[in-house]
């Protein structure tokens, strides 16, 4: 039985990007609180512009890896995998972005996030719910809405327990 629906919401406009500008400067400190666990800057050269980004997004752990949940057109730069960097819990490393072709693991990454983060899921996601959504809502929700997850691999050797650094 099909649970509720799954929509892409997250404000546009100047409120989006002051509160991004306000994340960047936060989360570019080299102690920048409780709210890094979650957050994480993407640094990244766009593929057709060649402009520097850097993108404030969630960051989740998922199958054993970190990956950025996201419905945001930046995310189209990461197709084929890219080099960038990652600026996380106050420290910046390289790393390299891949966005998951796989819609179903897509869905299923969701899901598994929007329950492991329960009442703040929402938020947590940038997703508006209705009702409890299943995995078909996480489904229609990646094909209506470009729902998708980018990988996040650290260079071998800059970050994690062999060079004994978090994330």
């Amino acid at each position: 039985m099909t649970g509720g629906t799954v929509r892409r919401a997250l404000p546009g406009g100047p409120d989006r990007d002051g509160a991004d500008d306000r994340m960047r400067e936060l989360l570019a400190l080299p102690d920048p609180g409780p709210v890094a666990r979650h957050l994480a800057l993407l640094h990244f050269t766009g593929r057709r512009s060649g402009r520097p980004y850097t993108v404030p997004a969630g960051v989740h752990r998922l199958d054993g890896g970190l990956v950025v949940a996201t419905g945001s057109g930046w995310r189209h730069n990461f197709a084929g995998g890219a080099a960038g960097e990652l600026t996380w819990q106050g420290l910046r490393g390289p790393v390299r972005f891949r966005l998951d072709g796989d819609a179903e693991r897509t869905a299923r990454g969701y899901l598994e996030l929007y329950r492991r983060y329960g009442d703040a899921a929402g938020r947590r996601l940038g997703v508006v719910v209705t009702a409890v959504p299943d995995l078909a809502a996480f489904r229609a929700a990646v094909a209506a809405d470009g729902l998708a997850l980018v990988d996040v691999v650290p260079e071998a050797g800059t970050w994690g327990p062999a060079a004994g650094e978090r994330p």
